[in-house]
């Protein structure tokens, strides 16, 4: 291999469920739960289709799917009315996963599951994308630490925009645009125009998607707000995961030519991000941890793992994400009572978690090592 090339293999262990969402919903007519083993079944559909239509039930099958909306009967208690006997399910398995938490109680049961993103074989997998993004904001935050005076404009034009009227997909787009081009935008290969793509370092900067992950590491995991006082408040939102414990593998090649960070430099960066999720977040609610290797990946871990605005404003970042959510939410601003934040002095208010095995977990925590490869 080229020296300028260093390869390494990066291992991150769950330490909660973490969920890295395909985009696809799972509705509770395109899944069986299995009470006797506490399984969710996601069949094949053609193949029970097929099935039903031997049994005389296919008619039957599409009156189901086109009738009562959501307030209907689930796949399984259908399956149980049309008296289908349990045995036969297997045979149309795709794939099956523990029902962790989701269905123990009656409050707040889940309506549709979110799925983890799978390769074209059906195999989880950890996108590239998601782990270079992780890292990308925990670069951004330990720049900006290093030198703050030195982003004193961008602080203040984020803040002067906070207080516009803005759509939340691109409140903010231009602004962090900036901030992260005055980072990473030093190559220099298009002089004329800086802040094109090709003027980023970190495209030195290759993360492959991880290595595929058995699917039987699947559990399913209800979304649950829990409050500074300790309350837990569970949400019909229930989302594949991977199991806490699963080991999850990548390889990141680093080009020294082009991008100026070493792994020793992206750990170090990782552990101060952790510190300002500990202090300004998770430590309110006395949850967390302050142990260095810890990373918040995934879908479910809240506002905070995805924004460098504790890193810009520590403190004062609350005000800056009021101003945010009362922009850019309409009327779920009063509805998720955010109002109560600057009372509060943390944003968001509640704490992403789930819960596996009896235990509550924060979402997307895990512990990230490597070695050259």
């Amino acid at each position: 291999m080229k020296e300028y090339l260093k390869t390494y293999r990066i291992k991150i262990t769950a330490l909660s469920p973490i969920h890295i969402g395909s985009g696809e919903k799972i509705n509770k007519k395109e899944y069986i739960y299995l009470p006797r083993n506490h399984q969710v079944l996601i069949p094949d559909i053609e193949k029970m289709y097929g099935d039903l239509q031997k049994k005389g039930l296919g008619k039957a099958y599409m009156e189901y799917l086109l009738s009562n909306g959501s307030r209907g009967p689930a796949l399984g208690q259908w399956l149980k009315q049309s008296q289908v006997p349990v045995a036969q399910y297997t045979a149309w398995k795709k794939y099956e996963m523990d029902a962790g938490e989701a269905f123990v109680a009656q409050a707040a049961r889940p309506k549709e599951i979110d799925a983890f993103i799978k390769d074209a074989y059906g195999m989880p997998y950890i996108p590239g994308s998601s782990i270079k993004g992780m890292i990308r904001t925990a670069l951004i935050a330990w720049e900006i630490r290093k030198d703050p005076e030195k982003y004193t404009a961008n602080r203040e034009k984020i803040a002067a925009s906070s207080r516009e009227r803005a759509n939340r997909k691109v409140c903010l787009s231009k602004e962090t645009s900036a901030l992260e081009q005055q980072i990473f935008y030093t190559l220099n290969r298009d002089q004329k125009k800086r802040s094109s793509a090709v003027n980023d370092n970190l495209a030195g900067l290759r993360v492959g998607d991880s290595y595929p992950i058995p699917v039987e590491q699947l559990t399913l995991s209800q979304k649950i707000d829990y409050t500074l006082d300790g309350q837990e408040k569970p949400l019909p939102l229930l989302r594949e995961t991977l199991k806490p414990g699963t080991e999850i593998e990548a390889d990141i090649t680093i080009d020294t030519t082009l991008c100026p960070y070493t792994m020793e430099d992206i750990i170090k960066a990782l552990d101060f991000f952790q510190k300002v999720c500990y202090k300004y977040f998770y430590s309110r609610f006395r949850r967390g941890t302050e142990k260095p290797g810890i990373i918040w990946l995934g879908g479910g871990c809240g506002f905070l793992s995805k924004t460098i605005l504790y890193p810009l404003y520590g403190s004062q970042a609350v005000r800056i994400i009021d101003n945010i959510y009362k922009n850019t939410l309409g009327n779920s601003y009063r509805t998720h009572k955010h109002a109560k934040d600057i009372g509060l002095k943390i944003a968001p208010h509640v704490c992403k978690c789930t819960k596996y095995e009896g235990k509550l977990y924060d979402m997307g925590m895990g512990y990230m090592t490597y070695r050259p490869i």
